[in-house]
């Protein structure tokens, strides 16, 4: 918990208006600690909140005092204390060589989003999609995550509204010349791809079946399904958009068939009636074509398409989120006020977030970095840790902790496929 110092807590609850004349008897640090207390117990209710905070500072906190800290300035300092934290650079624990191709990337960063759903009494705070005729409420989380480092970029808040497209830009003042940005269909927006590779900038993404590619010689559009009925694999530099005609590498593979039929019943079974999906298209959904600045000599077709299943990391991630932290059960339909649903949404990014980057990365190096055969699965050690959060932070030594992890965080050794850290451990040896 050094991750959340005292001094640097008060000094930004100041700065937000959090502190006044005094601190209170709900001191900043308290009601963070106090709430990550709580919910790792599967709890939130201003009572049980109240609760932890009171055993904290040796007081006595009433669930109306709590209530009225649910100003504007609570939820200015809970963002502002996730933002700090995430901004902070931690010491580098890894000292495995990078090798591969993963050696050509300074980084290689994960975006994308994800959707929580709220009580529907927050429809007009948190504007969703209709369902029968009625509107829902929800949000969405906009992360990127570093692969390279084990930490987030920025983890941000946003309204359901904000389309993936709207929110491709935002990634921009968080990477450099020489990463690797990975990003799903939606994210895909020309003009950012443009500032992509105007900044050398590497990505990988998905191309849209509607986004047309160009001959690079004739202009003509090329029909991608001709080609891949004649070749099966397509690797060659295109001009894609009909306006922009950016130069870009397209790389095109079959998939599995069992993947592609699972592909097909999901678009089947899409509730949109008007997209009304064409033969061409389901054919299509046979191959897996991306787009990207990574050039031949660097990475190979095939070794593109490994690089861009390390994009499930950030799946795996969410799944973590919703499945092992309850993040969507944590708010449940009692709570009705805004600024409440902000702060324990920032809330829980915090407290993942310190599990994710900090206990996580110091388990790695007390584990993997010192046994080979021991890698630690993510799903796991997220339920460890929402188990037993009280345990790990107020424990003297770790010892004990750890002896537990080799046991009961560890993937199952398995010889018919590789698990998610030894597939990027590989493209990395």
């Amino acid at each position: 918990m050094s991750q959340l110092g005292t001094k640097t807590i008060n000094n930004t609850a100041r700065a937000c208006g959090y502190i006044q004349r005094s601190t209170g008897k709900i001191t900043p640090r308290s009601l963070i600690v106090g709430f990550m207390m709580m919910v790792s117990k599967q709890r939130n209710t201003y009572s049980d909140w109240a609760t932890e905070i009171g055993l904290l500072e040796s007081k006595t906190i009433s669930k109306q005092s709590l209530n009225e800290r649910m100003q504007p300035q609570t939820e200015l300092f809970v963002k502002s204390v996730v933002k700090k934290i995430i901004s902070k650079q931690l010491p580098q624990l890894r000292t495995k060589k990078i090798k591969g191709i993963l050696k050509y990337f300074k980084s290689v960063k994960v975006d994308d989003s994800t959707t929580l759903h709220l009580p529907d009494a927050l429809a007009k705070e948190f504007p969703g999609n209709v369902s029968r005729g009625e509107k829902k409420a929800q949000a969405k989380i906009h992360a990127m995550y570093n692969l390279t480092e084990n930490n987030f970029s920025f983890l941000n808040v946003h309204s359901f509204s904000n389309n993936d497209q709207s929110l491709s830009a935002n990634v921009l003042p968080y990477l450099q010349k020489g990463d690797l940005c990975l990003r799903d269909l939606g994210f895909t927006v020309l003009d950012v791809v443009s500032e992509f590779i105007d900044n050398g900038i590497y990505f990988i993404a998905r191309k849209g079946y509607a986004s047309n590619a160009y001959d690079m010689t004739t202009g003509a559009e090329l029909n991608l399904l001709r080609k891949l009925r004649k070749k099966k694999l397509i690797d060659e530099e295109v001009l894609i958009g009909a306006r922009k005609q950016l130069k870009v590498r397209m790389v095109a593979l079959p998939i599995p068939p069992k993947q592609a039929a699972e592909r097909r019943r999901k678009a089947r079974a899409d509730r949109d009636q008007r997209l009304n999906h064409s033969s061409h298209y389901y054919e299509l959904l046979g191959y897996s074509t991306y787009i990207t600045n990574v050039s031949s000599e660097l990475c190979c077709a095939d070794e593109i398409f490994q690089l861009y299943k390390l994009r499930w990391q950030i799946e795996i991630i969410f799944k973590g989120w919703k499945s092992c932290f309850s993040l969507e059960k944590i708010i449940h339909a009692q709570c009705k006020n805004a600024i409440r649903i902000n702060c324990i949404i920032y809330l829980m990014l915090l407290y993942i977030y310190l599990f994710h980057v900090v206990w996580w990365h110091q388990c790695e190096c007390e584990i993997e970095l010192k046994s080979s055969k021991k890698t630690l699965s993510i799903l796991k050690l997220a339920n460890f840790f929402s188990n037993h959060f009280v345990e790990i932070i107020t424990s003297a030594s770790n010892k004990e902790i750890i002896k537990q992890l080799k046991i009961h965080c560890v993937y199952d050794k398995r010889n018919d496929r590789d698990n998610a850290k030894q597939f990027l451990f590989k493209l990395a040896a």
